[in-house]
């Protein structure tokens, strides 16, 4: 899989009305990191653990060029890693996030493309909470939206998105190819300043290389809702159905005609089809702070980027932010997670983890800033009822390269 940098030009050229960007005020944002760490777990395994000492560059940047009516913006980011335990951990990862847009009269149309190059333990993890093995994969995502505003207060929005996501070495581990087809409509009203309410029907389709196909379709409706200057929150609830289906293998036992003795077993192959309901939801609760805020979410979810199977993914994460004086500030990430197989095909995917992450920035010049964080990561699945613990520390010093602006 290849990043589609000839499509991406096509798009831009597109977004920008198809001709010279005449007006356009191009912007570049440029980042250098040098990290140096520690993980003493690095493949979150649960027994055979590898600790080792890391240390990665990582150049990025951030892009956007705007007309009147079209623009493009988006990032790049690349990450250099080398492990002093074993070379053959070492990778070089990249991620590209681009948005396309342009406006029409009461409409807005938008392209969102995503490529991204990682581990199983770096996005995939974040995404699902889950992890077996660390092995690299790659991932493309394609979102066309369509935005229609009746007024200044109600608008309706379609999306489409599709995703593909190949794994090396798959045939080796637990990991299978998968493909993804999504889109969602949503109807969105603003009551007054402080209320809006929504309702979104969306469907996923995915499919993976084990020819397991699974369909999940979701009702879902709520409002935000500004409570106060310092208070804001928002409750979103739905119904989903999904319906899996997949082939099993078994072994039908063969009995003696004469004596009735079990004298072997017969293989069997048969298609399995499951269908379920459940709740869905998403919280959040904001409290903004003189000198921080605190943020608290929970959420519900089907999802089916881990090989393309449906996991019910229920996930609560608490963020407290503080801004100690002008130049350092501290953070404090939480997550507890619970995933839960829909189908016996993927039971051993029934687990509980949580995490814990304290940081600290430090301003030290207008371009130059110092980030350490502290990971703690734990996980048990219900399969096993073993544990996988993970301890990383890490300290990043990070170049703000002076922001590039031409205008034409």
């Amino acid at each position: 899989m290849r990043v589609p940098s000839c499509a991406f030009i096509v798009c831009l050229s597109l977004a920008l009305g198809g001709r010279p960007a005449s007006g356009a005020e191009w912007q570049i944002d440029p980042t250098l990191r040098f990290n140096a760490g520690y993980n003493d777990n690095i493949r979150l395994n649960t027994s055979n653990k590898t600790a080792t000492a890391v240390a990665t560059f990582s150049p990025s940047t951030v892009f956007s060029v705007a007309t009147p009516t079209s623009g493009a913006s988006g990032a790049l980011r690349f990450d250099f890693r080398r492990f002093e335990a074993d070379s053959d951990l070492n990778d070089n990862n990249a991620r590209l996030t681009t948005n396309l847009y342009h406006n029409l009269e009461q409409s807005k149309l938008d392209l969102n493309l995503s490529f991204v190059n990682d581990t199983t333990l770096d996005s995939q993890l974040d995404a699902t909470g889950v992890a077996f093995s660390r092995i690299t994969r790659q991932s493309l995502n394609v979102s066309p939206q369509w935005t229609y505003a009746f007024n200044a207060r109600t608008n309706v929005s379609a999306n489409y998105s599709y995703n593909s996501t190949k794994y090396k070495n798959s045939g080796n581990t637990v990991f299978v190819n998968f493909t993804i087809n999504s889109g969602s409509i949503s109807l969105k009203h603003i009551l007054d300043e402080r209320l809006e309410g929504s309702i979104t029907l969306s469907g996923v389709q995915s499919n993976n290389d084990n020819k397991t196909e699974s369909t999940n379709i979701n009702l879902q409706g709520g409002a935000s809702y500004k409570l106060s200057d310092t208070w804001s929150s928002s409750l979103f609830v739905g119904v989903r159905r999904t319906n899996t289906r997949f082939t099993q293998n078994s072994s039908t036992p063969i009995f003696s005609p004469v004596d009735n003795t079990l004298i072997g077993f017969f293989p069997l192959t048969q298609d399995v089809s499951n269908s379920n309901q459940g709740l869905t939801f998403s919280a959040a609760l904001n409290k903004t702070l003189q000198r921080g805020g605190i943020t608290l979410t929970a959420t519900r979810s089907i999802r089916n980027n881990f090989n393309g199977q449906p996991i019910e993914t229920t996930s609560l994460r608490p963020t407290i932010r503080y801004q100690f004086n002008e130049t350092l500030s501290g953070q404090l990430n939480m997550r507890f997670t619970t995933t839960k197989a829909d189908t016996n095909l993927t039971s051993s995917l029934n687990q509980t983890s949580y995490q814990i992450k304290p940081a600290i920035t430090w301003n030290i010049t207008n371009f130059w800033r110092l980030y350490g964080n502290y990971l703690y990561r734990k996980q048990t699945f219900d399969s096993t009822h073993k544990d996988a613990t993970q301890n990383v520390v890490s300290l990043t010093l990070i170049y703000l390269w002076p922001k590039i602006s031409v205008s034409r």
